[in-house]
């Protein structure tokens, strides 16, 4: 049986929109700061890429190849601080291809014989990523992407001659990945962001003579996803007129 929209209910109905309209505009910007990566618009109604969030790139990783049987490197990597970036039509993908300048940081822990090791190694690298088409100004972007290129070396790291990280297409290791920017607010507000590549990673080492790992080298090639977020962005609000009037009509 439906029920009859009297005044009162109308008025109830009034009452609860409001409420909903208020405590949704508080949810959304909430949920808007929580955002773990939000950029501006770049002035051609999208993000240039790769995004250069706060806390950029992360995955975890490990080193096997060349330690001792049940004692990896376990491995967080973060991949941020993208500068020199230039994106251009192009790259193999019908997009655009960016290329860049960054930091790779790989926080070591130690297992097995290394327990209670710990060291943290930032690498400089040079990168080179390929996007698909996406549709400049349109509130939601979604597009793959791949890493195509990067490579970073540190020589001179305690314990270690050489660690160095490599992964991209270009390179053999297949780096695929896609990237989703949601539009917060009209024209010219800022995207929220989440991207995430699924690298195929070498990591290379020799240990340096006096150090927790002398006399060993190895290179380790694995598979990781590193992503700028670890929640998904919202693609629209809840709490609509829609539903408050299907409530008090039914």
């Amino acid at each position: 049986m439906t029920s009859k929209l009297t005044p009162s209910r109308l008025a109830a109905g009034l009452l609860l929109l409001l409420a909903v309209v208020a405590t949704t505009g508080v949810r959304d910007a909430a949920a808007q700061s929580d955002y773990c990566c939000q950029l501006p618009d770049n002035g051609a109604g999208t993000v240039t890429m790769p995004p250069n969030c706060l806390y950029g790139y992360q995955g975890p990783m490990q080193i096997v190849d060349g330690l001792p049987p049940g004692s990896p490197l376990l491995v967080s990597a973060k991949l941020y601080n993208f500068s020199a970036v230039v994106e251009a039509p192009g790259g193999t993908m019908g997009g655009t291809a960016a290329t860049f300048s960054a930091v790779i940081d790989l926080a070591l822990v130690g297992t097995g014989v290394y327990n209670g090791f710990v060291q943290t190694v930032p690498i400089a690298n040079t990168g080179e990523i390929h996007t698909a088409p996406r549709v400049p100004g349109a509130p939601v972007q979604f597009f793959l992407n791949d890493v195509h290129l990067l490579s970073g070396s540190a020589f001179t790291a305690p314990n270690f001659d050489l660690l160095r990280i490599t992964f991209g297409n270009g390179f053999g290791l297949p780096s695929p990945g896609q990237t989703t920017l949601v539009r917060q607010g009209g024209p010219g507000a800022p995207f929220a962001v989440d991207s995430f590549f699924d690298v195929t990673y070498r990591i290379d080492f020799i240990g340096s003579p006096g150090g927790q790992f002398a006399g060993r080298s190895g290179s380790t090639t694995g598979v990781t996803r590193i992503q700028t977020c670890t929640t998904p962005v919202p693609t629209e609000s809840t709490g609509s007129w829609g539903e408050v009037k299907f409530s008090y009509l039914h």
